[in-house]
């Protein structure tokens, strides 16, 4: 089955004052001494995975110059604009469309474009482990960090301790981000995982749970994909996506659909949410 990547690159640039600017935002920076940019490294650490033709940037329509100087690799055609910022549920869904209008089905991989990850060949192999259990039908996977301290900055995935195969567990549930006490009682636990925001699933398992658990959307989403390739496209992308609810795709979907499983990921991941954490 073909391998696609959906890079979420729609940040405002607010929380890296005063590098990080409405105008470059933290995914269009460079934050390390290697001079290359967050989201240039996130395209660079899947090329062996995805082809470039296959990896598609969803990112504010006012970015695509930067995404097209950064990125001059990957077509133009896949990096998607959103009108208005919905929340992931609206831009996940419109990779999914994208994606299903170009193939019968493929495995969709969902990347933040901000993150920092040291150990790049274990994170391969972390993600092909995921594919392999999103290869099952109906099988959504998301990637849970193993926490080393009490992180109040984090959302957590509570995990069922046995595991229904080599390489993943069941989740529990999601929980929101916790105070120091409760953050403690989960490392305490060991049945808990940071929620990365990384995700991978079959684009027919994906858009067969936004079917069921966010109709309106969903048929929002039909109407955009029927017009891809046709003279009122961009019209009929405005007006549907500013009509989308904003909903994350936790709260969405994953909170509320079967068959959510998670894979440890132990690859030296940091979500760079602050100056503190570059450091």
């Amino acid at each position: 089955m073909k391998y696609t990547a959906l890079i979420m690159a729609g940040g405002k640039g607010e929380r890296f004052w005063p590098k990080s600017r409405k105008n470059m935002p933290k995914q269009f920076l460079s934050l390390t001494n290697d001079g290359r940019t967050m989201i240039q490294l996130t395209v660079e650490r899947i090329k062996d995975l995805v082809s470039f033709e296959d990896i598609y940037i969803s990112t504010n329509k006012d970015y695509k110059k930067l995404v097209m100087e950064q990125l001059p690799q990957i077509p133009e055609e896949n990096i998607l604009c959103e009108p208005v910022g919905r929340n992931t549920a609206p831009c996940i869904g419109l990779g999914a469309v994208h994606i299903s209008n170009k193939y019968d089905d493929a495995i969709m991989i969902v990347l933040p474009s901000d993150h920092l990850i040291t150990y790049n060949a274990m994170f391969i192999n972390t993600l092909k482990d995921a594919i392999d259990v999103a290869s099952e039908d109906g099988a959504l996977l998301t990637i849970g960090i193993m926490p080393d301290y009490p992180e109040t900055g984090y959302g957590y995935i509570k995990f069922q301790p046995e595991k229904v195969n080599k390489r993943a567990f069941a989740v529990e549930k999601f929980v929101e981000k916790p105070d120091r006490e409760k953050a403690r009682e989960y490392l305490d636990s060991e049945q808990y995982l940071w929620n990365s925001g990384m995700f991978i699933w079959k684009i027919s398992s994906i858009l067969n749970n936004f079917k069921k658990h966010l109709p309106n959307m969903y048929n929002g989403l039909m109407n955009i994909k029927d017009s891809l390739g046709c003279e009122n496209e961009d019209f009929v992308l405005e007006k549907e996506f500013r009509n989308f609810e904003s909903e994350s795709i936790d709260y969405g979907i994953l909170e509320k659909a079967e068959n959510i499983y998670v894979v440890s990921g132990t690859f030296g991941w940091d979500d760079v949410g602050s100056w503190l954490a570059v450091e």
